[in-house]
């Protein structure tokens, strides 16, 4: 009897201790770091290759092709009351504030490549952006509304303009460098343990809170205010040799293909702005959400570098112009695509 209880008794203790080692083996399990989960998603996308824009030409072409199956789902991101002045032929309106709520996602499919479009190609971006890191296909109409139509009731606002949006600032062509030497930010508005969803409350954090654009003006005054301590960080997008053609003085450059690399986000410093520009305000855009979705606070240049400067050695690809940019293709009118 004595034997009995003792084999019982050590039983039992090999038991406990299977217990506490199958416990203590599941605290081991790695962590979910939402600020990862949302770089990795983010970098997947950039180093696809996939491309950022698509011209109106290519979305009427695609629209007119005699074959349904391959149209795009084509989602203007405008206000409601602009979308109903006018819209393309088709598009389903969602503010790009709101794109990523879950209400609306269930509105977007994902076995469709998606065309998101405004006003001037700003916004657009941002929703495109986010579409892509929550694993939608989608690209943004290049120039906006102001490529598919002319017609100034449906556009609301003026296109760029050479005379008046257009500036002479200086550039120059020193390079900047930045160490990688500053601590990545904690996404405090995330809250989800589930990637999907981590990555959705991101893209809807910088969606509904980040500022979209600064005007030239706005950024040369600000970096000659003779106040250095609320300089932005300002980052070129654009390709390294388009940088050492010329730049806004003091801007660094990360190409926006590597935006979301660790080591080029270890040079930014979490507590200050960033502006990042572009060649016209398309890229700049993606970058900015981007680093939105990171937890930074960050905005982009409208116009890109073509609001910067007239030379165009530095612009290095040409502005929006009207008469080749600028189409008569049909719209609709009213609250129903």
């Amino acid at each position: 009897m004595r034997t009995k209880k003792l084999l019982v008794a050590a039983l039992s203790a090999l038991m406990l201790v299977g217990l506490f080692g199958c416990s203590k083996e599941k605290s081991t399990e790695p962590e979910v770091v939402p600020f990862e989960v949302v770089r990795e998603a983010l970098d997947n996308y950039l180093s696809s290759g996939q491309a950022p824009v698509i011209t109106a030409q290519a979305l009427f072409d695609n629209m007119n092709d005699g074959d349904t199956s391959n149209d795009y789902f084509v989602l203007s991101v405008r206000k409601p009351e602009h979308y109903v002045k006018g819209h393309i032929p088709g598009a389903i309106n969602i503010l790009f504030k709101e794109v990523a709520k879950p209400d609306n996602l269930k509105k977007i499919p994902k076995d469709k490549k998606i065309v998101t479009y405004c006003y001037t190609g700003h916004t657009g971006m941002m929703a495109a952006t986010a579409l892509n890191a929550m694993g939608y296909e989608a690209y943004d109409l290049k120039w906006g509304i102001m490529s598919w139509t002319k017609n100034q009731e449906a556009r609301v606002i003026s296109a760029f303009n050479e005379d008046t949006d257009a500036h002479d600032f200086p550039v120059e062509t020193k390079v900047n460098t930045a160490e990688a030497t500053h601590d990545l930010p904690s996404l405090s508005f995330v809250t989800a343990k589930d990637n999907d969803e981590i990555i959705r409350q991101a893209a809807d954090h910088a969606l509904s809170t980040m500022t979209p654009v600064i005007s030239a003006q706005a950024l040369f005054d600000l970096l000659n205010d003779g106040d250095s301590s609320n300089d932005p960080i300002v980052v070129s997008v654009r390709k390294a040799d388009h940088y050492a053609i010329g730049h806004i003085p003091g801007a660094i450059n990360i190409f926006f293909r590597d935006i979301a690399k660790e080591e080029n986000l270890k040079k930014l410093d979490p507590d200050k702005q960033i502006v990042t520009y572009c060649y016209t305000g398309h890229t700049g855009e993606l970058a900015a959400t981007a680093l939105a979705m990171l937890g930074y606070n960050a905005t982009n240049l409208k116009f890109g570098i073509m609001s910067w400067t007239k030379n165009q050695s530095v612009r290095a690809t040409a502005a929006f112009s009207e008469d080749t940019d600028a189409h008569d293709y049909p719209i609709h009118t009213g609250s129903n695509p």
